[in-house]
C-alpha cells in the first residue's frame, strides 16, 4: 500500500514522471526500428550480391562455351575464318557492383573481365579485317586463335567455379 506522501508525490512529478517512461519508449521504439532497418539492408545487399553472382556465372558460362565451340572447330586451309567479337552485355553494366563481391571473388571475376577484354584486342592484332561484330582470322594464325581462346575459357571456367562456390551461382 502506499503512503499519502508517495501518492502526493506522484501527483506532483506526474507529468515528469509521464515524460520519463514515454521518452524511454520512445529510445527503444528507435533502438528497435534502427536494428530492423540494419537487418533489411543486410538482407537487400545479400539479395544484390547473390543476383550479381548469378548473373556474372550465366554470362561467363555463355562465353565459355562459345569459346570451348571454336576450339573444336575445323581449322581453316588457306583462307579467313570468320569470328564474332565478344559483346559484354551484363557485365559491362555491372562492374561498379562488383564491390558486393567477396575479396577473392572479385580478384578473379575481374581477372576474366580483363581476359575477355585482352581476348578482344588481340584478335584485332592477329586479324588483318574486323568490324563492329566480327574478325576474320586468317588461317596462318589459326594456332594464336585456339590459344588466347583456351586461355580466355580458362579465366571464365574458374571465375565461374569460385561464384558456385559461393553456394549462390
Amino acid at each position: 500500500m502506499l503512503s499519502p506522501y508517495s501518492i502526493e508525490l506522484a501527483e506532483r512529478f506526474q507529468t515528469t514522471l509521464v515524460g520519463i517512461v514515454g521518452f524511454v519508449g520512445v529510445i527503444w521504439t528507435l533502438r528497435a526500428n534502427a536494428r530492423h532497418a540494419r537487418a533489411e539492408h543486410k538482407r537487400q545487399i545479400e539479395t544484390r550480391r547473390t543476383t550479381l553472382r548469378r548473373i556474372l556465372a550465366a554470362e561467363f558460362r555463355n562465353y565459355a562455351r562459345a569459346l570451348k565451340q571454336n576450339l573444336e572447330a575445323t581449322p581453316p586451309i588457306d583462307e579467313f575464318v570468320s569470328v564474332g567479337r565478344v559483346n559484354r552485355i551484363f557485365s559491362e553494366q555491372l562492374a561498379a557492383d562488383l564491390g558486393l563481391l567477396d575479396l577473392d571473388e572479385i580478384d578473379i571475376v575481374v581477372n576474366a573481365l580483363i581476359s575477355l577484354d585482352g581476348m578482344d584486342r588481340y584478335l584485332e592484332n592477329i586479324s588483318p579485317h574486323a568490324s563492329e561484330t566480327r574478325f576474320l582470322v586468317p588461317a596462318n594464325a589459326w594456332d594464336d586463335f585456339r590459344k588466347i581462346n583456351s586461355t580466355t575459357a580458362d579465366a571464365l571456367d574458374c571465375a565461374i567455379q569460385v561464384l558456385e562456390l559461393s553456394g549462390q551461382a
